[in-house]
């Protein structure tokens, strides 16, 4: 009996922290992998970088580790509504059928098994999170890791040895595109002001203010508006929603956080590059085409659904169906399922978006605490899919997979605290 106890408390400790934890250094570990200041890729880097391949081990590893602790048989104990089963199953037989008969196979049967990992990867932390880790392990583990990214992200710079020489849009550490960077950096400013907002020491809250506002910067000094806009926007909802967020201080300081960090990456030295910088954002955000060029993608790909709009032509088939420039991607989520899915698919997507978000929104203003930064973070990302593509690449989907899930993990504690009244509520306080 003391053997198995003592087996269960290192499981729980393992997971608790290993499995948060490595999930939220994934990026770190992609940096390592593809550490080229130079430029020079090996053949190697070039596919850890292209297919992101620590997140997807990250992702595996968890799986491996709920599958070791029950997962199959808590799936059968959860209660699955009907319509989101019965799209779930849909969804899945159309990325099948559609991966095996897309005009390029290689292409979308990899981004369908792409996100079959992730769907699985969500099932794996709502049973982990509901059993052996905290969502506020999540929440430390993703600060701690870009608190690294960070430090890394400045070493990189300086080791650049030639900036004017340097390929800035394509060769940056990690990431395949200076874009791409932008997502990831919007989830972190976000999940910062979340933090900020819910934590319950002034250190702590000084901590996550930092952490957002260099995030923030960060996306800004990249050419990502769109990450930033993000921010704001998820802000907003952050204001709307949550009680944390309600005090004139709590805001007031989220938005001198950000007008720092614009002041900051203003006089900041600027990569010799068009698409970088926070002049390029100004200029494309007061120019003519405020779209930059999006107008007519999307023109482009509705005209590819309307010729096969029911069941789509698979995923990443856009640059074979609705050819603009060198897009893999519509710069919008919507138009990116439809093209993929069609419209049946987009429409099974909507059934699981629309359940989960009903219940996903009280829960997290029921509970606060650790979930306003983890649902800060994955309504960032949802925002910026909108006019981007953060649910096309695979470490944005995998942040939202795991966000999603962690907050998922709470609705047995709150079934529990339906059946049992004398169950406490969680704190509102980040611990």
């Amino acid at each position: 009996m003391t053997l198995e106890v003592r087996g269960v408390d290192a499981g729980e400790r393992f997971a608790r922290f290993v499995v948060p934890y490595l999930f939220g250094f994934a990026p770190v570990l992609l940096v390592a992998f593809t550490w080229s200041p130079s430029g020079e890729w090996s053949g190697a880097e070039l596919i850890v970088r292209a297919y992101t391949l620590p997140v997807i081990g990250a992702e595996l590893f968890a799986i491996v580790v709920a599958l070791r602790e029950g997962l199959l048989r808590a799936m059968r104990q959860w209660r699955w509504p009907r319509p989101v089963l019965a799209a779930t199953a849909v969804l899945l037989l159309i990325a099948v059928a559609t991966a095996v008969t897309a005009p390029s196979r290689i292409g979308a049967t990899i981004l369908t098994i792409y996100w079959i990992i992730h769907a699985s990867f969500a099932l794996a932390m709502t049973h982990l999170a509901d059993r052996l880790f905290k969502p506020r392990d999540l929440v430390r583990a993703l600060m701690a890791g870009f608190a690294v990214f960070t430090a890394v992200f400045f070493a990189y710079l300086a080791a650049i040895p030639d900036w004017q020489a340097f390929d800035w849009k394509y060769g940056f550490m990690a990431f395949s595109h200076i874009r791409h960077a932008g997502y990831y950096l919007g989830a972190m400013a976000a999940l910062g002001l979340g933090a900020m907002a819910v934590a319950g020491r002034s250190g702590e809250r000084l901590a996550a203010l930092l952490l957002a506002s260099l995030a923030f910067g960060m996306a800004l000094w990249t050419g990502s508006r769109g990450a930033a806009l993000a921010v704001v926007g998820s802000l907003v909802i952050g204001i709307v929603l949550f009680s944390a967020f309600r005090a004139v201080r709590t805001w007031v300081t989220a938005l001198a956080g950000m007008a720092a960090a614009v002041a900051v990456v203003r006089i900041a030295p600027a990569a010799p590059s068009n698409m970088m910088g926070l002049t390029h954002a100004v200029q494309q955000t007061t120019g003519g085409d405020v779209t930059t060029g999006r107008t007519a993608i999307w023109t482009n790909v509705i005209h590819a659904i309307e010729k096969r709009p029911v069941f789509g032509y698979g995923e990443g088939q856009m640059s074979t169906v609705a050819p603009t420039a060198n897009l893999a991607q519509p710069h919008d989520v919507l138009l990116q399922f439809a093209l993929s899915w069609g419209l049946v698919g987009l429409f099974c997507v909507a059934i699981i978006g629309i359940a989960y978000a009903v219940r996903a929104i009280p829960s997290v203003r029921r509970e606060q605490g650790a979930l306003v930064p983890i649902f800060m973070a994955m309504t960032a990302i949802a925002i910026l899919s909108l006019y981007d593509a953060s649910l096309y690449y695979a470490l944005p989907q995998s942040i939202f997979a795991a966000c999603g899930a962690v907050i998922a993990s709470r609705w047995g504690a709150a079934a529990q605290r339906e059946e049992q009244p004398g169950l406490p509520h969680t704190a509102t306080a980040y611990p």
